[in-house]
This record gives structure tokens, sequence and C-alpha cells, in this order.
């Protein structure tokens, strides 16, 4: 993938992530913000989540209080880490929310 393809899919990707956090955050227990190729996702408790773009790798990157540090590449149309896991399904899980 070139480099224009992949700020493509990851802005994609993250506005789709926002529009579905919000959507998805009935009780209003979580701030979103996507700005510059970096969103902040700061629980009600002050915890915070941090996804960027890393374009020299192609990869988002996941700041989670959880999880720690992990990095997605794009294969068969999803953000995957080597095991396959994503990260919809990884902030899903952590957050507790269906995205």
């Amino acid at each position: 993938m070139n480099e224009s393809e992949f700020h493509r899919r990851a802005d994609d990707t993250l506005n789709a992530l926002a529009d579905a956090l919000e959507e998805a955050d009935a009780r209003g227990a979580l701030e979103v913000e996507y700005q510059a190729g970096i969103m902040t996702i700061e629980l009600s408790s002050g915890t915070s989540y941090i996804i960027s773009k890393h374009a020299p790798s192609q990869e988002l990157w996941l700041s989670s209080p959880r999880s720690g540090g992990l990095h997605f590449h794009y294969a068969d149309g999803e953000w995957k880490l080597a095991d396959g896991r994503t990260l919809e399904g990884i902030l899903s899980q952590e957050l507790g929310m269906t995205l």
C-alpha cells in the first residue's frame, strides 16, 4: 500500500470508529476527540486510550491502559495484530461496548 492509500484507509477507519464510539456510548461515559490523525478516548474514570497513525510503518498504534501499546497493520480489510486480533475487537472488549 502506498502512503496516500495508508492515510485514506487510516482516516476512514478512525472517522468510522469515532462515529461508532459516540453512537455506542449511550450513557455518556466517554469523550472522543479526533484530530490530526490522533484519537483520544477518555473514560469517565479519567483513563485514556490513544489511537494514532504511524505513517513510516503504515500502522495504527493503540495506547491502552489495559493492554499497553499495540501496533495494528492493515490486512484483509481490517487493522490487525500479528495474532489476528483486530483494533475494533480489542476496543469493544476493553470498553465493554459493541462497535
